[in-house]
């Protein structure tokens, strides 16, 4: 009776050896096809609504770098991004902040790399309170920059997201 059972048993882990065989082809073949998909939709920004969140300006030039490059390329592909300033972040929209400064080796200046976002499409909306705290106005924004709404425009842009991207 053993031998019985012990046949079945291998006949059935037989059966679902051959079984399981193809569900892993396929498995690879629908992530073959995920990964090609996935690879084509991250080549172009198909229109996605994307934050880049800065809280830093001249304090940490490798963020503000990287913010503003990465902003820059994600616009050249398609998305809209939007530069939203906190913290420090908010110093670099303001026409009364040297933005003459260079980060490694980078050739431009945080300047140029504003004025590229702006010139890609790119938005910035500088948080209110702190540019009040900053000592920044409305009248003193650089292009491209505004003040948002206290308490509306932020929350709806987090709201309206496709993906927050932090710096």
């Amino acid at each position: 009776m053993r031998k019985t059972h012990l046949g079945l048993a291998i006949a059935a882990l037989s059966l679902l050896g051959v079984l399981a065989e193809p569900s892993v082809n396929l498995s690879r073949t629908a992530s073959a096809q995920h990964q090609t998909q996935v690879g084509q939709s991250q080549t172009r920004g198909d229109g996605q609504n994307i934050i880049m969140h800065l809280t830093h300006g001249t304090d940490d030039l490798h963020a503000a770098f990287m913010a503003l490059k990465l902003g820059t390329n994600l616009q050249k592909r398609g998305a809209q991004v939007t530069l939203v300033l906190t913290l420090e972040g908010v110093r670099i929209a303001s026409r009364n902040q040297p933005l003459d400064l260079r980060w490694g080796s980078s050739p431009m200046t945080l300047a140029q790399m504003y004025d590229d976002f702006v010139a890609a499409g790119g938005k910035v909306m500088v948080c209110p309170a702190c540019a009040e705290a900053a000592g920044i106005t409305a009248a003193n924004l650089r292009n491209g920059a505004q003040l948002a709404q206290e308490n509306q425009d932020i929350p709806s842009l987090i709201l309206a997201a496709d993906k927050i991207i932090g710096f």
